[in-house]
């Protein structure tokens, strides 16, 4: 910086020369034109006085003024005399304008009176004194003349010399202008348009050039610097984003919930550079998040390391949280409550201070740690958790985005705990309604064995009695048997649906299909329902394709028995919810490479809007519980399961106060495969 103060104050001085010297042409050049304008007016005077000592001439003899006549000549000769004293400089060339105009006025006043006596004498000799007078005048003209001449051309001389002297100096100085200021900025430019490029490593020489290229040097390599640093600002903010976005889905997948945490640790302790991350939950065990009505289990204060993940090299630490994990809670708690964080950037020293909290005075002696941040845990309204990072190379501090990275990993963290705890509950419940399921099948199952025992002897025993075997009976107990005979049947029909539901879920194979008939087994069904159609007043018909029957093209592979009673399902409930006056017709034709079975009556139909639930079990329309129509709910959910157990698929198409079509349609046997199944 020195250095450069005496070039800068060398600069300065030539360029105060080159302004003087441009002045003292300036001035020169002047002083040449007003000395030759002052020569030329000089001579015009000079020329005027000698017009003018002509007419003195005149006008004195023509007055006659000869008493004068001595002071005249004498005033006059003096006058040449002064003028040819002054006629040599400017300074004289004024002098001679104010005689000149001293005699005019001489000469307009004119003398007192005339000249007379001997004076008048003297008068004559004015004339001769006249012409010496003009002569002189003349001669000094000449000279000055001359000399007017001699001065304008050591005037364009020096002129010259100064003007080329000046222009020698300022390419001199130019050149060093050049060399000093303009190379140093050039160069400055260079860089400036390097960097615009992309090619932020150039900077700028900031020890060459005046002073103010070198301040402009510095500023321009602080501004490189400034966007070097802002460009790894903003590479380190988008590196910390991708980074919780990959721990944040880590963090958040349900499968495997304990292998996703460590590998969210494990990513997340190596982008921050850390050499340890933790995460320790404050509450139950994940594995019992719920008691055995289903409520959450009570949060206790233990802390459970939950996963970690630790740099290759680290030093080991004491994981166990001991004595200082009983005020975690509140702790963390009041943490998540203000929306804070817990960081360090200096942990010995904060020990040393004497200030730290004894958690945290135990949390450096167990770990080690110089640096930590710890962010809580939670979700809604609780803090369930935290996560820790900590490094043990000596202080670290905490970056704004580095804290916003752990509070969003920890976000998703607490998140991920909330659906793991769920999914686990969920999981317990599942399981607990299987059991309960299972427990209820088989509960149906041994009822049904044990209801249809007595069943069949209570039918049997009504059907002797309306047979007169224990004698005749009057009308009235005939009218009572036939009350019992009917709802044994209806209690019989229940069990017989229970057991055949409890077969199809526990999948119990029936054997192997055989060929069966459908025309034939269409017909069995209809006959069997004729007569509760009849007693219900619904005309129940039968239409079978019989040329297709004849070429054996409505054989299908399966289970004649349950074929049957899948089609009885069906026809019955379209006899039930048909009211009186109403029809049912079941069809039996081939379509393509299917065995098509259509039941269709003139029934109450089903409401759209229950439509979706159709073929869930014990399910009953609102119409049909309204009309109080007896029965379990069973018969689709068992129509189904029969039909696609044989390959085939049950299809129901129903409109309120219109009717109800179901199709079955079955593989025919030349495509059916022989199939297990279950009823």
């Amino acid at each position: 910086m020195r250095g450069a103060q005496p070039l800068a104050v060398g600069l300065r001085g030539w360029l105060a020369l080159l302004v003087v010297l441009l002045v003292a042409l300036a001035g020169a050049g002047a002083a040449a034109l007003l000395l030759g304008d002052a020569r030329h007016t000089a001579a015009e005077r000079l020329d005027e006085l000698n017009h003018t000592s002509s007419a003195l001439v005149v006008a004195a003899s023509d007055a006659g003024a000869a008493q004068g006549a001595q002071a005249q000549e004498a005033e006059v000769s003096d006058l040449a005399r002064r003028l040819r004293a002054l006629a040599s400089t400017e300074t004289e060339v004024r002098a001679v304008e104010r005689e000149v105009l001293a005699a005019e006025a001489w000469i307009r006043r004119g003398p007192p009176s005339p000249p007379t006596g001997p004076a008048a004498s003297a008068a004559s000799d004015l004339p001769e004194a006249h012409r010496a007078l003009v002569e002189g005048v003349a001669v000094e003209q000449a000279r000055l003349r001359e000399q007017q001449t001699g001065l304008r051309d050591t005037s364009l001389v020096l002129v010259g010399l100064v003007l080329a002297g000046a222009l020698a100096l300022t390419l001199l100085l130019a050149v060093r202008v050049r060399r000093g200021l303009v190379a140093p900025l050039a160069e400055v430019a260079s860089v400036l348009g390097a960097l615009t490029s992309g090619d932020h490593a150039r900077r700028a020489d900031a020890g060459r050039g005046p002073a103010e290229v070198r301040a402009v040097a510095r500023w321009v390599n602080a501004l490189a610097d400034e966007g070097t640093r802002a460009r790894a600002a903003a590479e380190r903010s988008a590196e910390l984003r991708r980074l919780a976005s990959e721990v944040g889905r880590l963090a958040r997948d349900p499968i495997d919930p304990q292998r996703s945490l460590a590998q969210a640790l494990r990513v997340l302790g190596e982008g921050l550079g850390v050499d340890r991350a933790w995460v320790r939950l404050v509450g139950s065990a994940p594995g019992d998040p719920w008691d055995r009505r289903g409520r959450a289990a009570p949060v206790t204060p233990v802390a459970t390391l939950q996963g970690s993940w630790a740099r290759e090299g680290a030093p080991p630490v004491v994981e166990d949280v001991g004595q200082a994990a009983e005020g975690l809670p509140d702790w963390l708690q009041r943490v998540w409550e203000e929306d804070g964080h817990f960081a360090v950037a200096d942990l010995p020293s904060l020990v040393a201070s004497g200030s730290a909290e004894p958690a945290t005075v135990d949390f450096a002696e167990r770990t080690g740690a110089t640096a930590v941040l710890v962010v809580p845990v939670g979700a809604g309204e609780a803090a369930v958790g935290a996560l820790t990072a900590f490094t043990h190379d000596g202080p670290r501090a905490w970056t704004d985005e580095e804290v916003a990275l752990l509070r969003s990993v920890a976000a998703d963290l607490g998140r991920a705990v909330v659906v793991t705890q769920l999914l686990a509950g969920s999981e317990a419940l599942v399981e607990q309604l299987r059991e309960l399921d299972v427990r209820k099948s088989t509960f149906l199952a041994t009822v049904s064995h044990e209801l249809r025992t007595p069943l069949t002897s209570i039918a049997g025993y009504v059907e002797m009695l309306r047979e007169g075997g224990a004698g005749e009976l009057d009308a009235g107990v005939d009218r009572m048997l036939a009350v019992v005979e009917r709802n044994t049947v209806r209690l019989r029909v229940l069990i017989e649906d229970l057991l055949a539901l409890s077969h199809i879920e526990d999948g119990a194979p029936r054997g192997v299909h055989e060929p069966v008939a459908v025309a034939d087994v269409v017909r069995e069904v209809v006959d069997e329902h004729r007569g509760p159609a009849a007693a219900s007043g619904v005309h129940l018909d039968v239409d079978v394709d019989l040329d297709a029957e004849l070429l054996g093209a409505l054989r299908v592979a399966g289970d004649p028995a349950s074929l049957a009673r899948a089609l009885a399902g069906l026809v019955s409930n379209a006899v039930k919810f048909t009211p009186a006056g109403g029809s049912v017709l079941v069809r039996a034709l081939r379509e393509g490479p299917h065995c098509l079975v259509e039941v269709v009556d003139t029934g109450i139909g089903i409401p759209l809007a229950e439509q979706g639930g159709l073929f869930t079990r014990f399910f009953r329309a609102s119409n049909a519980t309204a009309l109080a129509v007896p029965g379990a709910g069973l018969g689709l959910t068992i129509a189904r399961s029969l039909v696609e157990h044989h390959g085939g698929q049950l299809v129901i198409a129903s409109a309120p106060e219109t009717g109800t079509t179901a199709r079955v349609l079955l593989p025919c046997a030349a495509t059916a495969e022989a199939v297990p199944t279950t009823a």
